[in-house]
């Protein structure tokens, strides 16, 4: 399942504290850094109305920082970092709520990356590697290793008619369950279905996430619906079950770009206030 925009995930943990029972944790997306001004408005306006403390994850900040520290980072090496900082904050409370904001695929379902994105592909290639693609005849495709390594974004792409292909790639198979041992994929689904709530929050003028909806598009651009993917349907990682349960709710707003969503006005009050307020009343009643 790709994030879109912004995802809220409620976490328990059972840390024996009674001080400071919620807090939220919030990850910026790719090309961003963890204190621009549209992720410090969410921070305040949370804060402000409804007095849970947000912590900003300062990790992987745009492209301009060194390549093991910028947002072009490997998926599958800013994960372990990302939940060393999580489980930090995490320890001062019982519950967490997660809040993530872009982190979608590159035109999530196409064949190619497009011309924009090929064009940086190409800036954080070396010369010698570019050269040496362009010499093999390889094309700078979403699932070529040296991209996957180079080009985060391209470590959530899925295009569903290359199916076989996806399921070499080294970070999102595992993420939906369709690789991995056994006892791995049983942990990875228990901890999923444990989600309190999921707020999906999207909309059709995004201009950045293609498809805006949750789900993706293959290369004649049929879009393929969350519920008709085959790991949703499977319940490879337990979506379906939380989906059953009413546990995953979207908010559809149009008229905003991709970078309007972490502080526009309407997404904050109809779809962040609520959800953050749902999970803190269900949570004074648990």
């Amino acid at each position: 399942m790709v994030i879109r925009l912004i995802l809220l995930a409620f976490l328990r943990f059972t840390t024996g504290l009674e001080a400071d029972k919620v807090g939220i944790v919030h990850m910026h997306g790719f090309w961003q850094a963890f204190d621009a001004q549209h992720h410090l408005d969410f921070k305040n306006f949370v804060e402000e109305k409804t007095g849970v403390k947000v912590h900003l994850i300062d990790a992987f900040n745009d492209i301009e920082k060194p390549p093991a520290e910028s947002s072009m980072t490997p998926l599958w090496a800013q994960v372990p970092v990302i939940l060393e900082k999580v489980k930090n904050i995490s320890a001062h409370y019982d519950k967490i709520i997660a809040v993530g904001f872009s982190q979608a695929s590159p035109q999530g379902g196409q064949a190619e990356i497009p011309a924009y994105y090929l064009a940086l592909m190409e800036n954080l290639l070396s010369v010698k590697e570019t050269e040496t693609m362009k010499e093999a005849n390889v094309k700078l495709s979403p699932y070529n290793p040296e991209v996957q390594q180079k080009f985060a974004p391209s470590n959530y792409y899925h295009n569903p008619d290359t199916y076989t292909v996806y399921l070499k790639t080294e970070f999102f198979p595992k993420l939906n369950n369709e690789v991995g041992g056994k006892k791995a994929k049983q942990r990875q689904k228990i901890n999923f279905e444990r989600l309190r709530k999921l707020v999906l929050i999207g909309g059709p003028d995004d201009g950045t996430v293609i498809p805006w909806l949750f789900g993706f598009r293959t290369a004649d651009k049929k879009i393929v619906p969350m519920e008709e993917t085959q790991f949703y349907k499977d319940d490879l990682f337990g979506l379906k079950t939380l989906n059953e349960k009413g546990a995953i709710t979207t908010c559809i707003k149009g008229g905003l770009r991709h970078s309007d969503f972490p502080n526009s006005s309407e997404v904050l009050n109809d779809c962040v206030l609520p959800a953050i307020q749902d999970i803190l009343k269900f949570e004074s009643y648990s």
